[in-house]
């Protein structure tokens, strides 16, 4: 796969309820122009005096709110981006600086991370934006950026602060991710230094403990293994390494990035699709997801937003169908239940901080994973001078529903490739610039069938691989009503198609029984020392209720108990499991929960009686007692 498709040319439109999910993320915050003007002026005065990260709000929101609007294409969006562009400018100073810090408390704290975050949301608005005086102001704001960070950080041979001490977090991780917009301005502007700025960084590698871009080249350790084990800004990291790789062809790059993401997969990533079960650590989630010992600050929405974004990368970059099955996983479990649909306040805020203005925020911060309720803290709540509050996964959750028609419909010079079977239109064009119109009839996740039915002006030849998910065992495909060979990960369809041809596949949705990794103990680097800056060493054993538990799996949907559907989550369910380890379980046409869901479903039990399901997505949206839930349900 050589190149993704232009979402600036490309048009989606979905009828199911993704289109509520982009009316609801534009609606609650990237349409207030309040939230623009409160998150731009963070940067006109020394708003992180406590070394905190109020300065990352406003880049991660942008990035976010542009994804959206190149699917929403809506007016009043780009409008109120436009005007926080020219707002945020403003607020340069006349170092060329445009930071939350004061000149002397800069290059602490989360600085240069803040930093990294105004030039990505000036980058991604680079790509949407239509007037070209202003595509002017913002590269001369980003260059007049990027220039006073390199006159100030770099080899301390020569008298520069290294990037790894710009900070006093994380042994540097966090400052290292400006790795990503240097390489993206540099392809902007063809400035030399920039392309040197960012081979430093790179050769640094990431900490100043270990490069951690050849420990991913080696490819021996586990990021859980690592000297330093924070998710979110290690995969920041390696995105930056592969905007270098695109530039550079660097295979060692490659190497990394590979090794790193398939050790990601194979050790933490867990049934919801998201890693870390100890805060927003790399800490072996694969194996540890079922313990009831974790504790509530676990599986954090910045780390699954992030690994969103890089498995679509490694998708376009690599043509390898298993990110793509693991970017549905996340989004239609992980993601989908951050969402806040209920506008409920988290709820130790009003306890703790009573004079505050407040307001729900879009996104919850961490997700249960045994039996729990959601709503368990604000991940990077910070108060602003104005008080009101807002807080890291807020601002990132937009980019997540952002993603999914970027990674719908992928091309390169032969064709298309359809990743995700979504009901809606999408209109693409070929190589040689002839539109294709693509209309997806299904209910999938809900149901197994999915017709495609193509439109074109003329007769037109490509090839269309389809995306057949890693769980469908027995897969149908048929094109005109002739049945095509199923090829495991993209099958593709060579032909020339003709305005009104359909394809018909339907996938293998039956119920998968998943147990939990038995494992005895383990060595982690879970322990944060705050204050001190490095990580120590813990001794993990699995706890002894772990393999009590399992989790039903339906496609891409992980099934999930609420205590609003009748059955007493401290008993086991005893789910009634085939000697081929599926589960016949009813999927219900008619409601029966309490509240609005994708799938709802009755569970058989050994004792004959059923227990109502639904999918985790939509459970536990009360975010207190009321709706707990578990996806990994108590079974013996």
């Amino acid at each position: 796969m050589k190149s993704c498709i232009s979402d600036n040319k490309n048009k989606f439109k979905y009828t199911n309820f993704i289109q509520n999910v982009f009316d609801f993320v534009e609606e609650l915050q990237l349409t207030r122009d309040d939230l623009w003007h409160r998150f731009a002026h963070q940067f006109d005065h020394d708003a992180d005096f406590d070394a905190g990260w109020r300065g990352e709000y406003w880049g991660k929101m942008m990035r976010g709110a542009c994804f959206v609007y190149s699917y929403t294409h809506n007016p009043k969006l780009y409008e109120s981006l436009s005007r926080t562009i020219d707002d945020i400018i403003t607020c340069q100073d006349d170092l060329g600086r445009v930071s939350s810090y004061d000149i002397s408390h800069e290059f602490d704290g989360w600085d240069i991370w803040g930093r990294k975050y105004v030039l990505l949301g000036m980058e991604y608005f680079l790509e949407i934006c239509t007037d070209d005086k202003q595509k002017e102001r913002i590269i001369s704001s980003m260059c007049r950026q990027l220039d006073y960070i390199i006159c100030k950080i770099g080899d301390a041979k020569e008298g520069k602060l290294p990037i790894t001490s710009a900070t006093r977090h994380w042994r540097g991780l966090n400052s290292s991710s400006i790795l990503e917009p240097v390489v993206k301005l540099y392809n902007i502007t063809g400035n030399k230094a920039y392309f040197d700025f960012a081979g430093y960084i790179a050769d640094i590698g990431g900490t100043d403990v270990e490069n951690i871009f050849n420990l991913a080249y080696e490819d021996k350790l586990y990021p859980y293994q690592y000297p330093v084990t924070k998710a979110y800004e290690m995969i920041s990291c390696f995105e930056g390494l592969m905007e270098l790789y695109k530039v550079t062809k660097e295979e060692k790059y490659l190497t990394s990035i590979t090794n790193f993401a398939d050790k990601i997969l194979e050790r933490d990533f867990t049934v919801i699709g998201t890693s870390g079960c100890t805060h927003e650590l790399f800490d072996c989630s694969t194996f540890r997801q079922a313990n009831t010992t974790n504790g509530d600050t676990m599986q954090e929405t910045c780390v699954t937003v992030t690994l969103m974004k890089f498995l679509y990368n490694l998708t376009c970059l690599t043509s390898n169908p298993k990110y793509a099955d693991a970017f549905e996983i996340s989004f239609y479990n992980a993601y989908l239940g951050s969402l806040n649909t209920e506008r409920v306040i988290e709820p130790s805020i009003k306890e703790k901080y009573p004079d505050l203005i407040i307001e729900p925020l879009p996104f919850d911060s961490y997700s249960p994973l045994t039996r729990g309720t959601r709503g368990n803290g604000v991940g990077g709540f910070r108060i602003m001078k104005d008080n009101h509050y807002y807080g890291c996964c807020a601002c990132i959750g937009s980019l997540g529903v952002g993603l999914v028609p970027k990674m719908h419909l992928l091309a390169d010079d032969d064709g298309f490739f359809m990743n995700m079977y979504i009901d809606g239109e999408v209109v693409s064009y070929t190589k040689n610039n002839t539109p294709v119109t693509f209309i997806t009839e299904t209910e999938y996740p809900k149901k197994a069938d999915i017709k495609i039915r193509i439109l074109t002006e003329r007769e037109v030849s490509f090839d269309l691989s389809l995306r057949i998910p890693y769980w469908s065992k027995n897969t149908i495909l048929k094109v005109n009503g002739k049945s095509i060979e199923v090829i495991k990960g993209y099958t593709k369809i060579s032909r020339i198609w003709k305005s009104g041809d359909v394809i018909e596949l339907i996938l293998d949705l039956r119920c998968k029984a998943i147990y939990p990794v038995e494992y005895q103990d383990m060595i982690l680097m879970n322990k944060v020392v705050w204050g001190k800056n490095y990580m120590v060493s813990t001794y993990d054993t699995q706890d002894i209720n772990a393999k009590r538990h399992i989790a039903l799996q339906y496609g891409p949907i992980m099934l999930s108990q609420d205590s609003r559907l009748g059955f007493d989550m401290s008993m086991p369910a005893g789910v009634k499991v085939n000697d081929d380890g599926y589960v016949d379980i009813n999927v219900l046409e008619q409601s029966k929960a309490p509240y609005t869901n994708i799938l709802q479903a009755e569970v058989p039990l050994i004792n004959g009686d059923y227990m109502l399901t639904t999918d985790y997505s939509s459970a536990g949206k009360l975010w207190n007692k009321d709706s707990e839930i578990s996806v990994w349900m108590l079974n013996s």
